[in-house]
């Protein structure tokens, strides 16, 4: 009988120790809390508070997978060995940009959270996601959930990015360009990034997520204290545009879906 390798242990105690920071992370030992250092910023490029509600979906996909990738039969599968040490990565980044972020070292989390996003690139593209069958349990508990973690990581790398340059002194402009610009060319890369997954993977997870962030966008107020400093700009502008990209590309979801169900219907008749 197989037993476990060194490899996916390590996956289940990665997942553990981020598991027990996030939660350490919201207790009094840290000066902040995520929720308050991100309410003490003007972005715009910043979903609103319940958006941030979808780590509770992603812990829990990734729970799935430390079970999938666990059992004795998976310890020389394609899974495991096709993700090898990233997933390990990505949680001692997401632990080291925790504390960073929490200790207001903004710039350098921007660095963890760069590192996270390779880390899911590199799971993404060794899985093969989009671009081969697998079975309906796989798809679940590896494909889906992975899909959602790098869909958010991709807006959050924009939003830790737009944090350190708003602390850098960076407040209503950027080499030029406002911040309702800057937040307006992001949301279309993300809309463009989202269509692209859709059109060329069929990733109908990762693009649902950024219709829920970029909706998160639409949804935040732009017209309270906190805004002030941004009171000249067009907050309009980036409501309208977060808008319609979580219009557009849930759109282009549902098209998608549908085209994947007549496929299969195909496939199985």
């Amino acid at each position: 009988m197989k037993k476990i390798s060194t490899l996916q242990v390590s996956n289940i105690v990665a997942l553990i120790l981020t598991l027990i920071m996030n939660g350490v992370s919201q207790s009094d030992i840290f000066p902040n809390t995520i929720g308050e250092l991100g309410e003490s910023r003007a972005i715009f490029f910043l979903p609103a508070g319940y958006v941030f509600a979808i780590w509770g979906v992603i812990y829990t996909g990734l729970i799935a997978y430390v079970i999938y990738q666990a059992r004795p039969s998976q310890r020389d599968g394609d899974v495991v060995q096709s993700i090898g040490w990233w997933f390990v990565v990505s949680c001692m980044a997401n632990i080291i940009w925790l504390i960073l972020f929490l200790y207001d070292l903004v710039w350098l989390s921007t660095i963890a959270m760069i590192l996270i996003l390779i880390a899911l690139l590199m799971i993404y593209t060794r899985l093969g996601i989009g671009t081969k069958s697998v079975s309906l349990a796989e798809k679940w508990a590896v494909h889906i959930p992975f899909s959602i973690y790098l869909g958010w990581i991709s807006v959050a790398t924009v939003a830790n990015f737009s944090t350190a340059l708003y602390t850098s002194g960076a407040v209503t402009s950027f080499i030029g360009i406002n911040a309702d610009i800057w937040a307006a060319i992001m949301l279309v890369v993300a809309a463009i990034l989202a269509l692209g997954m859709l059109y060329f993977r069929r990733d109908i997870a990762y693009a649902l997520v950024i219709v829920w962030a970029s909706y998160g966008i639409y949804a935040r107020p732009f017209d309270t204290d906190l805004y002030e400093p941004l009171a000249n700009l067009n907050a309009g502008l980036v409501n309208t545009i977060s808008l319609g990209i979580a219009i557009v590309v849930g759109i282009g979801a549902i098209i998608t879906l549908g085209l994947s169900m007549r496929n299969w219907q195909s496939a199985s008749s």
